[in-house]
């Protein structure tokens, strides 16, 4: 028992195990230990590295509102320090990417949150207004042009130029915005490459691409470099790439400037300078048309009976000329097609200048009043009107001349109805006396196939022949004029066919025909420039086909348009076929689409002259089948003249009678027997002094048979003018009674107001240099 339970070395090996046990929980403690302090270390390192990268963003925003502060209060961004002083360095226009210019955002009041040479700085320095460190007159308030009627442009000499505001950086910025992009400009390495207006880097905490600058990539300041950083949008990574940088685009800088609400403000104000300008303008018209009315208010009677005066000679000019183309086409028998077709064009002119002629003795009435009229209009536009310019004395011996020459006017136009009646009653007789000798050489005629005898076996051959020639007469006219009516009506259907055809052309090449009317403008436009201002003749010719061109432009601008339309009415009609529920909103926006079609210039031009060459056509036709049944009637009567002339010249011996009917001799034209009378030589006279020499084909419109119609159209002619003339007299005799009803009650001058003064040009001007001075209206 003893020897079991004095076993000691079992205890001692205990000790000794738990010794063993102590040294490796040391060891694992010092394993842990290590672990947390790596971790520890690594978790301190990547709260550093936010921090910095922190720091490193709240620095960039804070040199970025440095310069936006700096450009307010400027109005231009500052140049790159090239140097590492801290201050601008403008002298080199190609210098665009340097340091950021601490010391000069400094001085100019503004805290960049950095010191010298700490932050890189890119900025656009492009040529002429693409250049932002720069401060000239680039922007000014835009104005009206009343020559373009346009609100586009800004306004150019007369206007300040020592205005450099911010507006004038907005202008540059938006300058910037729209140039094409170059490799001479700022830009950031993006895809694609953009231009901006200025870029910050920070370069991290050290050089993460090793090349011995702190910028990595295109940050570096190397040649290449020179003009171009990096996209913010890179993500910095820690082996190659660590930087940080800000970009500000155009717009953004626009909109931080708040440039838009800015020159809105200022245009708004020179929109209204130019109002004000336009209503001194106005006013200053008014004033002068004012004044010239009052000047000549107890003229205008004196004037409008001049124009009445003119009118009527006009309507005396449309008298006569009717009358002499009513003479003309009646001697010719329709030969002088010209002058059968314009004397109704005149008669109707006498009738229209009667009416310009009544309508006139109504003005000379209104002119009356138009002294009072006119006072109050020049008191409401010039308050330094004097009594005496607002209400003129009359000078009532104007107004007596003004009657006196009325009645002068009624007897002249009495005067001349009493000559167109002398002359109706001269061409009367003279168509009776034309009447008698036709009737006398007819007679004469007769008695010359009877002899003595009461009359003959050829009495039968005269009838005929004279109808004939009354018929040839006739129907000459109405062949001569169908023939006038097919030539106009072709010229005028071939005038539309041409067009048709041109418009289709323009349809089919409408961008060859746009080359085309384009150089033939440019042409005219050459000759216009070399045309000498006195030829206007000549200048209104080549202007009134320029203005042409440009409609038949205009037309085929709206060709793409007409396509749209139909699509769109095709497919609205597919629409309201399937009846759905908004089915008459659809139908109003087809009708809608319709009107928009029908109004379309080219196709309203051209349906136009599809219409107008379908109508010539017609028209045509018309004439063509009314020339060829005159043709064949005047044919047929030509024939009959000539048949009937030869059956009488060529009748031979024939028999003559007595009362009984007994034949008491034979006379003859050919076959004579012995002792017969041959009348041949006796029929040919007479037969050339009815008909004209040799008359055996046509008779002549002079000769004895056809005066008296001849005689007669001219009667008929004249009985136009005797309307017109009597239409002249009545309107005359109206002028007389109204114009000594004016003589009788004159009217007064009545005025009534007071001048309204708005404000002046200057004034205006001053207020907008003042606006735009102090940066607008905010």
């Amino acid at each position: 028992m003893r020897s079991f339970f004095s076993k000691a070395p079992v205890c001692r090996q205990t000790s000794s195990d738990a010794r063993g046990f102590g040294l490796l929980q040391v060891l694992l403690l010092i394993s842990v230990m290590s672990g947390l302090a790596t971790i520890g270390y690594l978790q301190w390192r990547e709260r550093a590295l936010i921090e910095s990268s922190r720091q490193e963003r709240q620095v960039l925003a804070q040199a970025d509102q440095a310069l936006v502060a700096f450009a307010t209060v400027n109005h231009r961004l500052p140049c790159p320090d090239t140097n590492r002083d801290g201050e601008e360095d403008c002298g080199t226009l190609t210098d665009q990417k340097g340091w950021l210019p601490s010391v000069t955002l400094r001085l100019a009041g503004v805290d960049p949150g950095v010191d010298v040479g700490q932050l890189r700085y890119m900025v656009q320095r492009g040529a002429g207004d693409n250049n932002l460190t720069t401060l000239t007159d680039s922007w000014r308030p835009l104005a009206y042009d009343d020559a373009g009627t346009t609100f586009f442009s800004m306004r150019g000499t007369g206007y300040p130029s020592d205005i450099l505001t911010l507006t004038d950086l907005c202008q540059r910025i938006d300058t910037a915005r729209t140039t094409t992009i170059s490799a001479d400009m700022a830009r950031v390495n993006a895809s694609p490459v953009r231009s901006v207006a200025y870029a910050l880097a920070h370069p991290g905490i050290n050089d993460a691409d090793g090349d011995g600058d702190l910028f990595d990539g295109a940050n570096a300041n190397g040649a290449a470099n020179a003009n171009l950083m990096e996209d913010p949008a890179r993500r910095p990574l820690l082996a190659t790439y660590n930087d940080i940088v800000l970009e500000r685009s155009f717009t953004s800088l626009l909109a931080a400037f708040q440039c838009q609400p800015l020159i809105d403000s200022i245009n708004a104000v020179a929109l209204g300078e130019d109002i004000v300008s336009q209503v001194a303008d106005m006013k200053a018209d008014n004033i002068e048309a004012a004044r010239r009315a009052v000047a000549f208010s107890t003229l205008a009677a004196v004037m409008t009976s001049l124009e009445i005066a003119l009118a009527v000679a006009e309507g005396i000019s449309d008298a006569g000329n009717a009358a002499a183309e009513w003479v003309t086409c009646a001697a010719s028998l329709g030969l002088a097609v010209n002058a059968c077709a314009a004397a109704p064009q005149h008669t109707v002119a006498i009738g229209l200048a009667g009416g310009v002629v009544y309508a006139n003795i109504v003005a000379v009435a209104l002119n009356a009043t138009a002294a009072g009229i006119a006072g109050t209009a020049l008191t409401l536009a010039d308050s330094s009107a004097t009594a005496a310019e607002i209400c003129p004395p009359r000078d009532q011996t104007l107004i007596n001349q003004m009657l006196a020459n009325a009645k002068t006017e009624r007897d002249n136009a009495v005067n001349a109805l009493a000559a167109v009646d002398a002359e109706i009653v001269n061409k009367t007789n003279e168509r009776n006396t034309a009447i008698t000798v036709r009737d006398n050489t007819v007679a004469s005629l007769r008695a010359l196939l009877r002899g003595s005898g009461a009359s003959s076996q050829i009495d039968d051959r005269v009838d005929p022949l004279l109808n004939a020639a009354q018929s040839w007469g006739n129907y000459s006219y109405a062949y001569e004029a169908a023939v006038a009516n097919v030539s106009r009506a072709t010229e005028a259907r071939d005038t539309w066919a041409d067009k048709v055809a041109s418009y289709d052309a323009m349809l089919a090449d409408s961008a060859g025909s746009l080359a085309r009317l384009n150089a033939d403008i440019a042409t005219l436009d050459a000759q216009i420039a070399a045309t000498s201002p006195s030829d206007t003749d000549r200048l209104n010719l080549l202007r009134g086909q320029r203005s042409g061109k440009e409609a038949e432009i205009r037309m085929l601008e709206s060709i793409p348009q007409i396509q749209t339309l139909t699509n769109q009415i095709a497919a609205l009609d597919a629409q309201i076929a399937t009846n759905p529920p908004n089915k008459a909103e659809l139908e109003k926006e087809r009708a809608r689409k319709a009107r928009e079609l029908d109004a379309n210039l080219f196709r309203a031009a051209r349906a136009d002259a599809v219409n107008s060459l379908a109508s010539a056509q017609a028209t045509l036709n018309t004439a063509i089948a009314d020339r060829d049944a005159a043709s064949s009637s005047f044919g047929q009567a030509r024939t009959q003249y000539q048949t009937a002339y030869a059956n009488l010249t060529g009748a031979g011996r024939y028999a003559v009678y007595d009362g009984s009917g007994n034949v008491i001799a034979y006379r003859c034209t050919s076959g004579c027997a012995q002792g017969e009378v041959n009348i041949t030589n006796d029929l040919n006279t007479l037969l050339w002094n009815l008909f004209g020499f040799p008359g055996t084909t046509a008779p002549n419109t002079d000769a004895t048979y056809l005066k008296p119609l001849k005689l007669q159209k001219e009667l008929d002619a004249l009985v136009k003018k005797r309307e017109a003339a009597a239409e002249r007299a009545t309107k005359a005799q109206a002028q007389v009674t109204q114009m000594q009803e004016m003589v009788d009650k004159p009217a007064a001058c009545n005025t009534t107001g007071s001048a309204v003064v708005p404000m002046t040009p200057a004034q205006a001007q001053t207020i907008l240099e003042n606006v735009d001075r102090k940066g607008g209206t905010r």
